[in-house]
C-alpha cells in the first residue's frame, strides 16, 4: 500500500511539471527504452532446447539441484528487490 501511495505521489509530481519538463522526461525515458530493446534478443528454440537437454542430463546424472527454499534464498541475495 505504501508503494502505491509513493507511486501516486510521483505521478502527481510529474503531472504538475511544466509541459517542457514533461517532454524532456518523456525523451529521456524513450532513450532508455530504446537501449533496453537493443540489448535484449529473443532466445532461439535451439537455445531453449539445449538448456532443457542440459538440465535433463544433469538430472539423469544425479547432479544435485536446488530446493525451492535454496533457490529463493539465492535469488533474494542476488536481487534484493524480490
Amino acid at each position: 500500500m505504501e508503494t502505491t501511495a509513493s507511486l501516486n505521489n510521483l505521478w502527481s509530481q510529474i503531472l504538475a511539471l511544466p509541459a517542457s519538463d514533461r517532454q524532456w522526461l518523456r525523451d529521456k525515458l524513450d532513450v532508455y527504452e530504446g537501449e533496453e530493446e537493443e540489448r535484449l534478443a529473443p532466445y532461439t528454440m535451439e537455445e531453449i532446447n539445449a538448456w532443457i537437454d542440459e538440465a535433463e542430463a544433469e538430472l539423469e546424472a544425479g547432479e544435485p539441484g536446488y530446493t525451492l527454499e535454496e533457490f529463493d534464498t539465492q535469488m533474494r541475495k542476488e536481487h534484493g528487490w524480490l
